[in-house]
């Protein structure tokens, strides 16, 4: 698993240690600390930190995110504990969940042109953790190829 020190992922993620720092503090990433006490991110982290600045470009809060990505581990336990065999992640579980949300988002698209803003946002938070626990097991089938090789 590679390791990334605040700086290394910051500049990865194309943002400041400041704001690794003030995510960290939220609770919105969550470090390893190594023995001596250093901080350091994985490769989670960096698709974290991709989700989060997706979510405040659409105009998330920083409340709504940390909610967000709550009940993305909460999926993400969940669905790995049930996808999980002999540590290998179910890719036909992946396969179905990203044809069902493809399918989901075909669905709607012609109903979100009549809709109004709050049901708008309200159908565009669900889409996303949707779309959130999709990436969040991609993470983890990607992390368990690597650790194998």
């Amino acid at each position: 698993m590679r390791k990334y020190k605040i700086g290394q992922i910051a500049k990865k993620a194309g943002v400041s240690k400041r704001t690794i720092d003030y995510y960290t503090n939220l609770g919105l990433l969550k470090p390893i600390r190594s023995e001596n006490n250093y901080r350091y991110y994985t490769e989670e982290s960096l698709v974290r930190l991709h989700i989060i600045e997706g979510m405040k470009a659409n105009r998330f809060t920083l409340e709504e995110i940390r909610e967000q990505l709550e009940r993305l581990d909460d999926l993400a336990q969940t669905e790995a504990a049930g996808s999980i065999t002999d540590n290998a992640i179910n890719i036909d579980v992946l396969r179905n969940q990203l044809k069902q949300l493809e399918k989901q988002l075909l669905q709607l698209q012609p109903a979100v042109v009549g809709l109004d803003a709050q049901k708008a946002a309200a159908l565009r938070n669900r889409i996303m953790v949707q779309s959130m626990a999709l990436v969040q097991s991609l993470m983890l089938y990607i992390n368990e190829i690597t650790c194998n090789l």
